[in-house]
Parts: C-alpha cells; structure tokens; sequence
C-alpha cells in the first residue's frame, strides 16, 4: 500500500481537474473497506442517535430523509484509516502540497425522497478559503473535499451534482440555475458505483439532487486544507463554540493509537517551518 505514495498524479488527471474541477476515481475503496464502513454506519444508527442527540456526534444540515453526522476522524477505526488513504494521499499531495492538513468531515445519509441542496460555491463571487489556481506548474487548492460513496448511485438516482469549470467562472451563478429551478447541459449529476470517490475543489458550483433510489444514499465527506489555514476553526460543525479551538483534533488521551502520519494530518494550521505530512518511505 505503501507504494502509493511514490505516485503522483498524472498528466491527464491533472489536466481533467484543472479543466473540470474534480476527478471520479473508481474502485478507491475495496469489498472489504465497503463492508467495514457500511457495518460501522449500520451500528451507529445515526437516525436514532440524532433523535437521541447523543453528544458525541456532530449533527448539521439536517432535514427530513437527510441526515449529516461527524466528527468522522473520531468514528471507528475504518473510518479513520480514510483521511490518509494510500490510495488518495498522491491526490491531496498534488492539490494541496505536501504540508496538507485533514479540517473536518461528515457522514451524509439521504432516504428517498431526501431533498435537493441548492448549488453553491464556484469562483464568483470571491471567498477567503474556497480559493482555486495555478502557479509555477502547480494546482492550489484551498478547501479540497474527498467524498467516498458507500453504495450505488446509478442514472437518475440523484445525489452530488456539479457544474464542470465553474471553479474559474468570472460570473456568479445565477440564481435559476442555482435553485435548481433550472437544469441543462451545464450540470452534471454523477452516477458512482459504491467504492468510487469524488475529489473535488469546494471553489466549484456543487450541490445535491433530489434522491430517489430505494437504496439509502452513503458518503463519506473528507475535507483538507494547505498546511497554513483551516476552514473551522473556533466554530465546529455545529456552529457551538469551543473551548481550545474547534479544529479536528484527537483526544489526548488516545494518542498513543494513532500513528505519526494520523497526527501530522491533524495537526492545526501554520505554516512557518511547517513539517511535510508524508514522509518518504
């Protein structure tokens, strides 16, 4: 596994994301790593443990048929293993540099019939931290999502659609298409099959179709940063302030389970003399 991080990513995947503003990677997950995630959701019964309000998980965006849990880097262990994935570290290496910090995640799970979450993001009009461009033969990234699908998403389905190149638009979207009042060409909706993941520049127009499967929509949605900046930071997830910060971190008392790489990812935001995150092996 290993040797994944002796990779980078290539002409034509650097290529299609400049020009798209993500890339589909099929089969980043395997049979095995789907079970274990998909066990772990089906034991945390986050429906229930938000009616519960259980204080250990982190519940936003919540509506009815749609639910959206954290803190994902303090859920069990396969979920853990995802925010430095072998298979996804050349990626956040090639779009972030290799001082890159993991900020925040979040489960999401949608029953048919979950609505729809307007498009936003994109170039225009400008935000600190959802930045995108290129400098010296190099993509710079600010906030990066991962997000791994736990289930199929085929034609029609719904769930995560984009608008291909909007992270360089020099317009805003309009409020039409933004709606969702209005759909073309323009936008795309992406069938996955489970185990595929989606890495995508949050300063491109995203947003969520209506889903209409049987099937319960799965993702899992890693988010990164450079090294110097944090998008969360005093504020978690759910808008509460937090005593010490509110950036990812893991508790104190566990650290001696998590290995050196999980702790350089978690580190919190700076950039002077700031460590590289992967190491050569």
């Amino acid at each position: 596994m290993g040797d994944y991080y002796f990779r980078t990513m290539t002409e034509h995947e650097r290529y299609l994301f400049d020009l798209q503003g993500f890339l589909l990677i099929e089969d980043m997950l395997g049979a095995d790593d789907l079970e274990d995630l998909n066990r772990g959701l089906d034991e945390y019964n986050l429906w229930e443990k938000f009616e519960e309000k259980d204080p250990f998980f982190e519940f936003w965006e919540n509506r009815e048929n749609q639910i959206s849990a954290g803190p994902l880097h303090l859920f069990a262990k396969p979920f853990r293993r995802l925010m430095g994935h072998p298979r996804i570290v050349p990626y956040l290496v090639g779009l972030l540099g290799n001082q890159f910090r993991y900020d925040h995640g979040h489960a999401m799970l949608m029953k048919k019939g979950g609505a729809s979450l307007s498009l936003h993001g994109g170039a225009m009009p400008w935000k600190p931290g959802l930045q995108y461009g290129v400098a010296d033969n190099q993509i710079h990234c600010e906030l990066l999502v991962v997000a791994y699908t736990l289930c199929d998403v085929n034609e029609g389905d719904g769930g995560l659609c984009l608008v291909p190149g909007s992270h360089k638009s020099n317009f805003p979207c309009p409020e039409s298409f933004a709606s969702l009042e209005r759909a073309g060409s323009w936008l795309r909706r992406l069938p996955q099959k489970a185990g595929s993941a989606v890495i995508f520049t949050e300063a491109l127009t995203h947003g969520t179709w209506p889903w209409t499967a049987a099937q319960e929509r799965r993702v899992l949605f890693y988010r990164y940063t450079p090294g110097y900046m944090a998008f969360l930071g005093r504020y978690g997830e759910d808008r509460r302030e937090r005593a010490g910060g509110g950036y990812s971190r893991l508790p104190p008392e566990s650290e001696d389970e998590w290995s050196s790489e999980e702790q350089r990812i978690l580190e919190a935001p700076y950039l002077f003399n700031r460590a590289e995150t992967i190491l050569e092996k």
